[in-house]
């Protein structure tokens, strides 16, 4: 479990766009409760988080007049982080000044740990100075803002007062829960998807690897408690919430970027599939067949794992092997020449395996020879299954580098 979570919701238009917010925490291995002022409960029925979340919705202090509420302060014993979002100016104005008159505002006063607001109104009741008192009181406190976003609002005005975009906002609050699992604390650098190699202002020499393996051992170290840092070509998938991402293009920057992360990792997963060519000169202007034939001229690109096996101090290496069948001796031999710790092992050519499928089945080889064997499954499975195979190891290579 990645965190526990307590998402609040306030009353304005844009209390719809929290049932996505609530179902992306709990896809990231979350687990949300829900509290809703009485006001919220106008634009969304608390039925629709209850069934959502699998927990019952406060939104009265009392159920009945016998029969108490939640207890706010064993809640608060659970939580690790308040998310309020959308929060509206008068949810602002009750946090910033203690007001406990409906469940939210007293769960927040109990509320002992992160709390992250993400205010939604319009731009005129945004820019008011007391709202703006409001906001910098909540900050001096060390409660979190994601600012809105402007464009169109509700009202047909344009202007600043938007909810900030879901990603934006999941990726605040993983990165404020604490860190839990195998992998707490642990800095993990993943390479994924493609490079590509101009040949002319439009044309590249790139490949099919859509990041979805590199994207999934990301998310899935990232629930493991690591800190994460994704360098990336460009994707065919979604970036993943709560780490780093870095985009690059060409196998160059790519070399660039890992010279100066790999000095900050403790493990590195070099998933990309960057290219092994690159045109020796790159044409200033746009190619023209009506030009007549025209030889391209290829360079090798620097192996950019063997030159991240042949650092020292370096991390716990895992290099990736698309072979066309099942080769291991091939792979183990890839592992040996980059001086890495570990390989894994693909068939491109097996059915539901390769580049660009949600599928695949991997050998994960170690240097020290043991071998492990996870049959296909979903590219997000198959990551959580690696990290776990290789965690003892990386956890163990760690600690030595530390006290080396």
């Amino acid at each position: 479990m990645q965190g526990r979570i307590v998402l609040g919701v306030s009353g304005g238009i844009a209390a719809y766009k929290s049932i996505e917010v609530l179902r992306e925490l709990i896809r990231c291995g979350n687990e949300v409760r829900v509290i809703m002022t009485r006001h919220a409960t106008e634009f969304i029925h608390p039925r629709t988080f209850a069934v959502l979340s699998e927990h019952p919705v406060e939104v009265d202090q009392w159920q009945s007049p016998t029969e108490p509420g939640v207890d706010h302060v064993a809640v608060s014993h659970w939580a690790d982080l308040l998310l309020v979002a959308p929060a509206t100016a008068n949810t602002l104005a009750k946090m910033a000044h203690g007001i406990a008159d409906d469940a939210l505002g007293t769960y927040h006063l109990a509320h002992r740990r992160a709390v992250l607001v993400a205010p939604a109104m319009n731009t005129i009741m945004w820019r008011h100075p007391a709202t703006r008192a409001n906001i910098a009181c909540l900050r001096e406190r060390g409660v979190e803002i994601v600012p809105p976003a402007a464009g169109m609002l509700a009202c047909g005005d344009e202007g600043e007062g938007r909810l900030a975009p879901i990603e934006e906002i999941v990726d605040h609050t993983l990165r404020l829960l604490p860190q839990r699992g195998a992998l707490a604390g642990i800095r993990v650098l993943v390479s994924a998807g493609p490079t590509r190699e101009p040949i002319d202002p439009v044309r590249v020499i790139a490949n099919r690897s859509s990041g979805r393996m590199g994207v999934a051992l990301a998310a899935a170290a990232r629930d493991q408690g690591a800190v994460v840092t994704l360098l990336h070509g460009p994707l065919a998938v979604p970036r993943p919430p709560g780490v780093t991402c870095i985009p690059v293009e060409t196998a160059a920057e790519m070399g660039e970027q890992l010279d100066q992360l790999l000095d900050h990792a403790d493990a590195a997963f070099l998933a990309a599939a960057v290219s092994d060519l690159r045109p020796r000169h790159v044409a200033a202007d746009k190619l023209d067949r009506r030009q007549g034939g025209t030889t391209l001229e290829l360079e090798p690109v620097p192996d950019l794992a063997a030159a991240a096996g042949a650092r020292s101090p370096r991390p716990y290496l895992v290099v990736f092997a698309a072979e066309t069948g099942p080769k291991k001796g091939r792979a183990l031999a890839k592992m040996r020449a980059k001086g890495a710790d570990a390989v894994i092992l693909n068939d491109i050519t097996a059915e539901g395996c390769g580049m660009g499928t949600p599928t695949n089945e991997v050998w994960v080889m170690t240097s020290d020879e043991h071998e492990t064997h996870l049959p296909r499954a979903l590219k997000n499975d198959l990551a959580r299954e690696i990290l776990t195979t290789l965690a003892g190891e990386i956890i163990t290579h760690q600690a030595t580098r530390a006290s080396g």
